[in-house]
């Protein structure tokens, strides 16, 4: 199984198409696995909360009158194992920010995941369901009729109920996953019913399949290959990503998106047993430069927590960070 794992990701990773990305973009994805996968929660023995902020295409403005500037966007995530009469599960909960120019994404999500020990390995499998508010702003489209029922001037704003489910499977060799966000698929037509079957935007369901295989290079040194294949089930794309961490405690590597960037990746964690972890992402665009700027930046923190006393027992993995 460890000479065909790396084999099975790469196949995975090169034999996919392109995917026009709905969910929000992450390069650090190895670093915040519950957001594409509700089987995670809990599955690494510690209570943490992370964060990321990712800012795309740096410096980028609009082509008119510079409103509406780069995509940003921020994840807020909490984890933690848990012992529910007698049974091994996991909680968590995401908080997104997605905003792209006049369009704005507002998402919390709440997991929950049962663990069951499989052979040499644990199975992990988890619900998230959640609810997205999405804001679009009217008064920054510029309309060729001022009659057009979409030119309100205002900020119209709806809700909607989601769910996600996951399902992941991890040895301290190798992990694999599959993931679907937007079960629901939740659509938006900001009551709008005069243009509802032109405007209506439906968020489509998102398949997300990883892995990841740790070789050990030496007693202090681990190499770990991963893959992130993202799908709508029409189109696909990858993140293909090699990492090299140094005593459990410095890493560094380099990643792939298909078709767009070239990803330079760092981290390094602090305090005492490594409570304090800190990442950095430096995105390069290979493609389709002439419509983006070419660089986007992400930023990644997460502190442990002492576990939640419910009679769990703290797992100890390694690399500490992992999918």
């Amino acid at each position: 199984m460890k000479r065909i794992l790396p084999a099975v990701l790469m196949f995975l990773a090169f034999s996919v198409q392109v995917l026009a990305q709905q969910d929000v973009q992450f390069s650090q994805y190895m670093l915040n696995p519950l957001f594409y996968n509700a089987g995670w929660a809990g599955v690494d023995g510690e209570s943490h909360v992370s964060a990321i902020h990712r800012t795309q295409w740096l410096g980028y403005s609009s082509s008119f009158d510079g409103d509406g500037g780069a995509p940003s966007s921020q994840l807020v995530s909490f984890s933690t194992p848990i012992k529910f009469k007698g049974k091994d599960l996991g909680v968590g909960f995401n908080f997104i920010n997605d905003r792209l120019a006049p369009l704005s994404n507002l998402s919390m999500e709440v997991a929950i995941a049962y663990h069951k020990k499989v052979r040499r390995g644990q199975l992990s499998i988890g619900l998230k369901p959640g609810i997205i508010s999405q804001s679009i702003d009217f008064s920054q489209f510029r309309f060729n009729d001022p009659s057009d029922p979409l030119n309100t001037g205002t900020k119209e704003s709806q809700m909607a109920v989601d769910m996600g489910f996951g399902a992941y499977y991890s040895t301290e060799d190798y992990s694999l996953g599959i993931g679907v966000n937007h079960l629901l698929s939740p659509s938006f037509d900001f009551g709008l019913s005069q243009a509802s079957a032109e405007f209506r935007n439906q968020i489509k369901r998102n398949v997300n399949i990883s892995g990841s295989y740790n070789y050990k290079v030496s007693y202090n040194l681990v190499f770990t290959p991963s893959v992130l294949i993202k799908t709508d089930l029409t189109n696909y794309s990858f993140d293909l990503s090699g990492i090299v961490t140094y005593d459990e405690k410095v890493w560094g590597g380099v990643s792939y998106r298909d078709s767009e960037a070239l990803i330079l990746l760092m981290g390094y964690s602090f305090l005492e047993d490594n409570k304090m972890r800190v990442g950095y992402a430096f995105d390069y665009v290979v493609g389709e430069q002439k419509a983006k700027q070419p660089t986007s930046h992400e930023i990644y923190i997460r502190y442990n927590l002492p576990n939640i006393s419910t009679g769990s027992k703290k797992i100890i993995r390694t690399p500490r960070f992992r999918f």
